[in-house]
């Protein structure tokens, strides 16, 4: 008797465990259609060693040479239109905590000066291309003229800053094992809020990032008055999710989407 008591207790305690994790899971009534997004574009592409760009961006910008006043930008430099307007955001805050000596090097390329980059410097400072992110036009090399941006102010204000305005730092130091890339203080990729902060929090580069989505598949970010829910789905024509009036949607380059709402209430 009392075996089958025991029995009982633990067959009760399943169904709880199972029903709050259901329970975790949000209801999805809206309906948006993928037909018209590609699952090789988008702020949260993967590009790697292994991983090849497969659309060229279609939507560049030059980024402006006054956009603050604590940068030098010397020549004519473009990033997806989206990336601008965060950047300047990211230099001008900077400027409010005394950070002054910015320099912009590098930001879009196409293939073919990516392919003479790569003749030039080889396969130990240089990316074949179809390769390097600098051809998606969301990634940005930012020095300082005050040295090397691992031995100066610029360097450790955007490794701390950078995520709060959705850029990231694409090469840390501790993760060449993963990026397959040696450290580079310099180089700044832009992928948007809320992804920046999480990938922040959980000290991620982006090829755990995307793992981590296809994983756990969704979560929600409150960040100052904003709430983001990100929901990670494969190749689909159509996904549920929440209803939002603001939805974007990233292909991740590896076979998924990954959906940003702004929600008005948790």
């Amino acid at each position: 008797m009392k075996k089958i008591i025991f029995i009982l207790i633990l067959a009760f305690l399943g169904l709880q465990i199972f029903t709050t994790e259901q329970a975790g899971a949000p209801d999805l009534p809206q309906q948006l259609s993928l037909a018209s997004y590609s699952v090789s574009s988008g702020d949260l592409v993967l590009v790697n060693r292994d991983i090849a760009l497969q659309d060229e961006p279609d939507n560049l910008a030059s980024i402006p040479a006054d956009i603050a006043e604590n940068v030098i930008v010397n020549s004519e430099y473009f990033l997806e239109e989206q990336a601008i307007a965060p950047l300047k955001q990211l230099f001008d805050a900077a400027a409010e905590d005394g950070i002054e000596h910015f320099i912009i090097n590098s930001a879009y390329r196409s293939g073919k000066l990516q392919e003479q980059l790569f003749e030039q410097y080889g396969a130990d400072y240089s990316l074949p291309a179809g390769y390097s992110e600098h051809q998606t036009g969301l990634s940005i090399d930012i020095g300082s003229t005050m040295g090397k941006m691992e031995n100066v102010a610029e360097g450790k204000w955007m490794e701390d800053n950078a995520s709060e305005f959705g850029y990231i730092l694409r090469y840390p130091e501790n993760k060449v094992d993963i990026t397959g890339i040696e450290y580079e203080p310099w180089h700044f990729r832009y992928i948007g809020l809320p992804h920046s902060v999480m990938m922040k929090q959980h000290d991620f580069v982006l090829e755990e990032y995307i793992a981590y989505l296809k994983e756990k598949q969704f979560y929600k970010m409150k960040l100052d008055d904003t709430t983001y829910f990100v929901h990670y789905t494969g190749n689909k024509t159509s996904v549920n999710t929440l209803e939002s009036n603001y939805i974007k949607v990233s292909g991740d380059n590896v076979g998924g989407y990954i959906i940003t709402s702004v929600l008005e209430q948790l």
